[in-house]
């Protein structure tokens, strides 16, 4: 920490705004008793100079984040008061309640509200995890925390409500939870299944209201049952409801769907640490709430008038960028994101007319998610990991009921979710059935050989009857991501429902990517029993950089000789093109196509449902290339699998190939950042099949393969730029397994270089918009700045360097390789040779619009597009679009704050076949 506190303290000198920072005194200082430290006693800060004032502040604490970013909010002894002026610190002291606190983080509101705050006020103690130091801190689990509970003497819990779901899997946990005084869960909405089942058993449920800008202004303890259910108090079957304490003055705003906006109005005895209403003092909380529809006085929380998704986990989703990225696609009408509650978000999608589906039609279903999958992806990007939709929780509108529009014509979000209620209950209910549906009871015991066996059975029912071979990646053997997902599901339902406290406690450690990362039923096995029994049994898997050698010793055996010699560059080249329908393939090809030192031009695409020449011609159609290219007599467009013997081609077609071909290029491969290393076997064997063809040729043969700077991706920038070879240490590629896959095949290409093969890796870095069409796609984020700022009056200026590479001018280099009567280097890294000050690229871009744009920092530009987005409305998202990618911004500003001499966005190029 000193070192990060010193770099704060130099930076803002840097502003012109000294600070001075204080050293936390280290444990035994304050306790010098404890360890047999020195008892003697230290004077650890020098007296205060002057008496504090009521207003004066002691500290910041920063907000949730609900709305963007967190903010730093101060804390003054006045707030601070009257935050601990709750009558729920005086009901716990004369009850004497001690409450368990271990996984708060003390940073947070929640954490020094019940750490610091209360014990202080109440004089009873409340349990915390050990001090561990030297060691790492104790990392929470819900069974630690109810470990903590017991050990710690305590009647009580304040906890996230993603815990609470846990434990309500465990009826020993419920039994438990059962004999406590309270379970208070804030941050998060639980969900109504688990309230219910725990109220039910006896558990004392009470939900809590709070935040950084406003306190804790509701009650604990205000149950009574003692009257009957229909008595005008709150029960305890009402645990999702809340009353205000007396002492704050709230002021509700009707949004005219039942719903109320929560505000508080400072008072004498409330003072919001932020006051933002713009007719009088107060704060607005941006919180909606309905009434109870019998009893006055209590309230329930049901969403955000900025529209934030609260999952089960108090993770909050900003969906209005991924929801803006996607109303963006030609196809469709509009999107909302729902899954307040949920472990996972989804999204409803209205597609345009001449789009629509019938929702019910599985085959129409499953072909329209395929058709948007590429740009939910793509949406996903501009979304932190949790917020991630997957392809199973893509819902499609039913044509006979449209989206809700205000006159404006936005969607109304709150009425299309009550709309469509039914379906999005129906997909959550699929999602949850596939843990406890057929078979999930757990294995016969926990062993590898027992766990293996039962995914081999479950696999292969939700492989469609196809049983997975063990020791093969499932993704080759027809599974997708909803087979991923269905079968994370299941090892959870097994591990929760077991007899073993040790699998239970498991089943919260199956992370999202579990299975990607373990993708043969072998290794998934291994990694299942090591979370159950990890000090028993070895995690099953290696480091990132020994799968990476294993491949390449894999894929490099048996490596053929090649013809050597020079191929006769008097003649034009024949070329052979994977991947010629991506966004750098189909730049390639037109290169190809208008080059006259290329006689002729193999396209090898994968099959589908339309011709090769069809799929072509789409593609150049949507990145401004001329159609004309194709007509060419040079091209010859087949379709066929890599992976099959003669490249899946008849007789005749690759008897042409292997006698008149002189140059590969290789530029298809699978995108997919799910996948670890192994599951991109099959591109590698792929690259290896291209190799082994080319030693039968009849001539000497160049290949020439587009390998990523994600084949660097650990390389150490304070060691200099990454070098123009083929680099030695595996490590550098460990990460992404798109990424080590591209790095292995380097590998595989320099090694078949030694015996005989001339070949040349691309490194392709981060690539812009072509300069032959003038045109970079305008959903792209440098063009959403363009045309946001001739919006707002202003251009960001920001600390980092641009080394973008035109995407013609990428394609142009590979071409002129293939055009080169020269040796080929062994790799070439396709950056910009002179990376360019951003001030200097955006300067050109303002002489070009005249001129007449303010310059400002980009924090500043940012501040305003935020604002625009406070009441966004469509015309605002047309005529300022950065306010879909203010998460994404926000990153880049973070980033150039963080390292102003690094290339901004250094982002691997990434191609599909």
């Amino acid at each position: 920490m000193s070192a990060l506190a010193s770099a704060v303290q130099a930076l803002m000198e840097e502003k012109h705004v000294p600070i001075k920072t204080f050293h936390v005194p280290e444990l035994h200082t304050i306790f010098p008793s404890l360890r047999g430290g020195d008892a003697t006693p230290e004077e650890l800060y020098p007296p205060a100079s002057a008496r504090t004032q009521l207003d004066d502040v002691v500290m910041y604490l920063h907000s949730s984040g609900s709305t963007g970013s967190p903010k730093p909010i101060p804390q003054t002894n006045r707030t601070i008061l009257e935050w601990i002026h709750s009558p729920s610190i005086y009901l716990c002291r004369e009850r004497d309640i001690r409450i368990a606190v271990p996984a708060l983080p003390t940073f947070h509101t929640m954490g020094i509200m019940m750490q610091f705050y209360f014990p202080l006020a109440s004089g009873r103690h409340v349990g915390v995890y050990a001090p561990q130091a030297p060691h790492p801190p104790v990392v929470p689990t819900p069974q630690n925390i109810l470990d903590t509970c017991k050990a710690t003497d305590c009647n009580a819990i304040v906890i996230i409500p993603s815990i609470i779901e846990v434990w309500a899997q465990s009826r020993a946990d419920v039994e438990y939870l059962a004999t406590l005084e309270s379970i208070a869960f804030a941050g998060g909405p639980l969900s109504d299944t688990n309230g219910v089942k725990l109220t039910a058993a006896g558990v004392k449920l009470f939900s809590v209201y709070g935040a950084t800008e406003c306190g804790v202004p509701t009650g604990l303890f205000d149950a009574d049952d003692s009257q009957g259910p229909d008595a005008d108090v709150k029960t305890s079957a009402e645990w999702s409801w809340m009353k205000f304490v007396d002492y704050v003055n709230i002021r509700w705003i009707p949004q005219g769907d039942g719903s109320y906006e929560l505000q508080f109005l400072t008072c004498s005895t409330h003072h919001p640490a932020i006051e933002n209403l713009p007719d009088t003092r107060g704060y607005s909380t941006s919180d909606l709430w309905e009434p109870h529809p019998k009893k006055k006085g209590i309230w329930r929380i049901v969403g955000r008038a900025d529209d934030v998704i609260v999952l089960g986990s108090a993770e909050k989703i900003v969906p209005i960028p991924q929801e803006g990225y996607l109303t963006s696609i030609p196809f469709v009408n509009g999107a909302i994101m729902f899954g307040r509650g949920q472990t996972q978000a989804g999204v409803l999608v209205e597609p345009r007319p001449d789009a629509a589906i019938d929702p019910k039609n599985e085959r129409a279903l499953v072909n329209f998610r395929n058709k948007i999958w590429p740009y939910v992806e793509e949406a996903n990007t501009l979304a932190p990991s949790f917020a991630r939709i997957f392809k199973e929780m893509i819902l499609v509108s039913d044509p006979a009921k449209p989206f809700a529009r205000a006159a404006k014509g936005t969607p109304m979000r709150k009425l299309i979710c009550r709309e469509y209620e039914e379906e999005i209950d129906q997909l959550y209910e699929t999602i949850e059935a596939s843990t406890s549906s057929n078979g999930t009871d757990p294995p016969s015991s926990w062993s590898v050989e027992a766990v293996e066996d039962w995914l081999v059975k479950h696999a292969t029912t939700i492989n469609k009857g196809q049983e997975p071979v063990a020791t093969v990646d499932i993704f080759d053997q027809g599974f997708d991501s909803l087979s991923a997902t269905f079968l994370r599901n299941r090892i959870i339902g097994a591990l929760r429902s077991s007899s073993d406290a040790s699998a239970r406690e498991a089943a919260i450690h199956v992370s999202q990517e579990f299975v990607f990362m373990h993708s043969t039923l072998q290794r998934l096995a291994a990694a299942v029993v090591h979370l159950v029994y990890p000090q028993q049994v070895p995690e099953g898997t290696k480091s990132g950089k020994d799968e990476i050698l294993d491949l390449i010793v894999k894929f490099s055996a048996d490596m053929p000789h090649f013809k050597g010699g020079q191929i006769d560059m008097s003649e034009p080249a024949a070329v052979l093109l994977t991947g010629s329908t991506g966004s750098l393939g189909s730049h390639i090809l037109a290169a190809l196509l208008a080059s006259p030192k290329v006689k002729r031009v193999f396209t090898l695409d994968r099959p589908g449902s339309a011709s090769a020449l069809v799929r072509l011609q789409s593609s150049f159609e949507s990145r401004g290339l001329s159609g004309d290219l194709l007509q060419s007599e040079k091209l010859v467009t087949l379709s066929g699998t890599l992976a099959q013997d003669a490249l899946g081609l008849n007789a005749e077609a690759i008897q042409e190939i292997r006698s008149s071909v002189t140059h590969i290029i290789h530029n298809a491969w699978k995108l997919d950042f799910n996948l670890s290393v192994s599951s991109f076997q099959s591109h590698i064997a792929g690259a290896r099949a291209l190799l082994d063809i080319s030693a039968s040729f009849a001539n000497p043969v160049k290949l020439l393969f587009s390998s990523s700077i994600a084949a660097a991706q650990a390389w150490n920038l304070a060691d200099g730029s990454v070098p123009e070879e083929v680099l030695p240490d595996a490590a550098v590629a460990v990460g992404t397994g798109y990424g080590s896959s591209k790095y292995v095949t380097e590998r595989l290409l320099a090694k078949a270089r030694e015996n005989g093969l001339e070949t040349i890796s691309f490194r392709i870095g981060q690539l812009s918009g072509s300069t032959t069409t003038g045109a970079w796609n305008i959903t792209d984020w440098v063009p959403i700045i363009v045309k946001s700022s001739i919006t707002l009056g202003y251009l960001p200026d920001i600390n980092g360097l641009v080394d973008w590479t035109p995407l013609d001018i990428a394609a142009q280099t590979v071409v002129d390789a293939v055009e080169s009567p020269e040796p080929l280097p062994t790799l070439v890294n396709i950056v910009h040779p002179r990376p360019t000050r951003w001030s200097d690229v955006f300067a050109a871009v303002n002489t070009t619009l005249g001129g007449h744009l303010h310059v400002v920092p980009f924090s500043k530009w940012l501040s305003k597009v935020e604002a625009h987005s406070a009441n966004a409305t469509e015309h605002d998202f047309d005529t300022v679009p950065a306010i879909k990618l203010l998460r994404f911004f926000r990153a880049i500003d973070a980033a150039s704050i963080a390292n102003p001499e690094a290339p901004l966005l250094l982002a691997e190029h990434s191609e599909t076949d």
